[in-house]
């Protein structure tokens, strides 16, 4: 959804920058809450298992970093 609204605001062009903070930042910040996350890759290493806490962390930033590249990419194809 980043990449998403990011794209469309820069196609679109004119959107205030408080706005582009509020819904990015603010109500998409809400629901990718890092603190689950933490506590997920925290829960996983303090039971003893390292290897998967390892993956979770590394899976979950990678894709993350490429949902919002693919999202990226295609909103700038289609506009």
């Amino acid at each position: 959804m980043m990449g998403v609204l990011t794209g469309w605001f820069a196609a679109r062009g004119g959107v205030p920058q408080a706005w582009r903070l509020f819904l990015t930042t603010g109500i998409l910040g809400g629901f990718t809450t890092f603190s689950t996350f933490s506590l997920e890759a925290f829960l996983l290493w303090e039971r003893g298992a390292f290897a998967a806490a390892l993956i979770y962390v590394a899976v979950s930033v990678a894709a993350g970093i490429a949902g919002v590249g693919v999202s990226l990419l295609v909103l700038r194809q289609l506009a």
